[in-house]
């Protein structure tokens, strides 16, 4: 009997290793389309850069549908990354050239809520307008993820928006896994 109780655990074991292999695979994949969804939301924002202020106006249906694109898009990306935001608040400083922005966002990461803090600077530069991080703050609802805040330390020293959006996405995806992995031991 013990032998047949080992087998199954080890068909288990087995199954749930090809389950996390096919999730992973999933995430490269969304993590590649993501990229390309990215790179169409530059070439869009370059767009309406140029564009001057007349094509600016345009009729109420226009514009619902313009929104209705948004937020579709932004359902999209909500779905394959898992992070959403659920408040913003951006404040300009400075006129001329140089342009701060502060934004404070509050947000989730499947499960996990965040607050960021963070500036922008924009700094135009002969034909190219460049924008760094200057400050970045980030608050995470619990303190049970000791684990997380050294990821987040490095995010906030380093001042990437990037590395702290896929370390907060991974973070939590793989701690919902696990939590499902536990429910699922715990009950059988």
């Amino acid at each position: 009997m013990d032998t047949l109780q080992h087998q199954t655990y080890q068909d288990e074991i087995h199954s749930l290793q090809e389950e996390i292999r096919l999730l992973e695979q999933q995430s490269q994949n969304s993590h590649i389309y993501m990229g390309s969804f990215l790179k169409t939301m530059d070439i869009q924002q370059e767009k309406f850069s140029v564009q001057n202020s007349e094509s600016w106006k345009c009729s109420n249906t226009d514009l619902e549908a313009q929104i209705e694109q948004a937020e579709s898009q932004i359902a999209l990306l909500t779905q394959l990354t898992g992070i959403g935001f659920t408040k913003c608040i951006m404040t300009t400083m400075g006129k001329g050239d140089d342009k701060r922005k502060q934004y404070r966002l509050s947000g989730y990461s499947h499960s996990l809520q965040f607050d960021l803090e963070f500036e922008l600077l924009k700094v135009q530069a002969e034909e190219n307008v460049i924008t760094t991080v200057t400050e970045l703050n980030v608050i995470l609802e619990s303190n049970e993820f000791c684990d997380l805040s050294r990821f987040i330390s490095r995010a906030e020293e380093k001042k990437s928006l990037l590395l702290l959006f896929r370390t907060l996405s991974t973070f939590a995806k793989w701690y919902e896994l696990r939590q499902v992995t536990f429910r699922h031991f715990k009950v059988g």
